[in-house]
């Protein structure tokens, strides 16, 4: 009994010696403060008609509104305290055929996605009510925040670099999966859903080796329901381009010609 005793010891101290020496070769990452994370919305109207594509959470947010009754497309930006936005309609898109000006105010539930609104034109001052709710829904959606960490670096124009993202559960608050394996710029965020399958993928602009943020390259975290983790993607990561997701037509723009559309998780290439 002794000697098993004494071998589980010998196990042990060797077990937190090699610990050690793995916590001390390891980069020292620093908590990273004020990443924004530019989280894109789906929304659709609860009889059909309006798509919402919508930024809310940062200091500007800003929507683009699709009537799909009347084919015309709504740019708005504004403000937003707590659950409360307020947009109204900026530059005229050539697609608003009529050129009036609008105004979207309501109340945003941020864990179910639900958005209470009013939408008002310049001859409409009272407006009209819309309930809008996830485009694409599925049950048990993981809500989680985000903790980000990197290292210092005097050769980037941003002082600093993002190397570690840890996924927190927001429920109790435990750290669901840490991805690392990357050198990202260090200012915000992409959280999205890519492939639309209702749930919110991970975007990093990628500034690894000699790369910045002007090369349009990305490093593509997507959401595996089945597992509850983020894989990555090298086969996206190959395309060049920041991917604008249109969800009311389910096609994703990468610029310079780069359009495709996504049927059950993949991306077919339009020419």
């Amino acid at each position: 009994m002794k000697t098993k005793l004494l071998l589980c010891i010998a196990a042990l101290a060797f077990s937190n010696l090699s610990t050690a020496e793995t916590v001390l070769n390891a980069p020292e990452y620093k908590p990273l403060n004020n990443v924004r994370v530019s989280m894109q919305r789906m929304l659709r109207s609860s009889e059909g008609r309006y798509f919402l594509s919508l930024y809310a959470g940062i200091w500007n947010p800003h929507a683009t509104l699709y009537d799909l009754v009347e084919p015309q497309t709504i740019n708005l930006k504004g403000l937003q305290k707590g659950d409360q936005l307020n947009l109204k309609s900026v530059d005229a898109d050539s697609e608003n055929i009529t050129n009036k000006t609008y105004q979207l105010s309501g109340i945003l539930n941020p864990n179910s996605g639900d958005l209470k609104a009013m939408l008002a034109d310049g001859d409409d001052t009272l407006g009209k009510f819309i309930q809008f709710e996830p485009a694409i829904k599925v049950s048990a959606k993981p809500n989680f925040i985000f903790k980000f960490y990197g290292q210092e670096d005097i050769n980037q124009p941003y002082g600093s670099v993002l190397k570690r993202l840890d996924i927190v559960n927001k429920n109790n608050n435990n750290v669901a999966q840490s991805l690392t394996g990357f050198t990202a710029f260090p200012k915000s965020i992409g959280y999205m859903d890519i492939n639309f399958d209702g749930y919110y993928d991970i975007v990093l602009s990628d500034i690894s080796g000699e790369r910045t943020i002007q090369d349009k390259r990305y490093i593509y975290w997507m959401f595996n329901p089945k597992t509850q983790q983020f894989q990555r993607s090298p086969q996206l990561e190959k395309i060049v381009g920041f991917p604008n997701v249109h969800g009311e037509k389910q096609q994703i723009d990468f610029g310079e010609g780069q359009l495709y559309q996504v049927e059950k998780g993949l991306l077919n290439r339009m020419e």
